[in-house]
């Protein structure tokens, strides 16, 4: 199976990630990340989510935005102990506080996520901040600032691996050149992201529900088994 027939699948079907909770919007609209408003808050979020599920994330996010707390000029001046405790249901909540304002500071201080955007490659300007590691890095590149690539989740890992397109053991950089060969596309990146973590936490667990996998004729773990 190719990525091209995987996003074929995708289009055709995009009724499966609407009910996996993806807003399919215009290609550069911040809503395909979890209905959010606005670049910043796709970018705190990405940072929130890491190691904690999607519902606790949208409760913080909430609280921060009545705290006008998704803006970054506000975030980058909170007291780590007083943010920490804002967002404590999440996992790792002192860690990413730090991580929050830090991220804040460096990204105002270089002129904001519209500076970020124009920059030839803000993947490695996010790279260098601490606590953002290449999964939340590609995931701000994508969904806030609207540039091509694509995170690699252990779910497109095992994904990829059973549909037969590349093997789980595979670098992260491997698995994401793999997607970058085939498209530079915004949307189908988006889609793409959209279509496997939906797969992977969906469908592909470890009782695979084939039956209800949108990709299952053209995939090698469905045909033998």
């Amino acid at each position: 199976m190719k990525i091209c027939q995987l996003l074929k699948a995708f289009k055709r079907d995009e009724g499966f990630l609407k009910k996996a909770g993806w807003i399919i919007s215009e290609p550069k609209s911040p809503r395909w990340w979890g209905g959010v408003k606005n670049p910043e808050e796709v970018a705190i979020t990405a940072i929130l989510v890491q190691l904690s599920t999607w519902p606790s994330v949208v409760k913080i996010l909430n609280i921060l935005r009545k705290e006008g707390l998704t803006k970054l000029d506000n975030l980058k001046d909170m007291d780590v102990d007083e943010l920490g405790e804002l967002i404590r249901p999440v996992g790792l909540w002192k860690e990413k506080a730090k991580r929050l304002i830090e991220f804040a500071t460096e990204v105002v201080q270089s002129g904001g996520l519209e500076k970020l955007r124009r920059m030839r490659n803000p993947r490695d300007f996010l790279l260098s901040i601490k606590g953002i590691g290449m999964e939340t890095a590609d995931s701000i590149t994508l969904f806030a600032l609207n540039k091509p690539t694509i995170p690699i989740s252990n779910y497109a890992r095992v994904v990829l691996d059973r549909v037969g397109i590349i093997g789980s053991k595979h670098s992260y950089d491997d698995l994401r050149r793999k997607f970058m060969e085939s498209s530079d596309d915004v949307f189908d990146l988006k889609l793409l992201y959209a279509g496997i973590t939906s797969i992977g936490r969906i469908t592909c667990k470890k009782e695979p529900k084939c039956i209800l996998c949108p990709v299952r004729d053209q995939c090698s773990f469905a045909n033998s088994h």
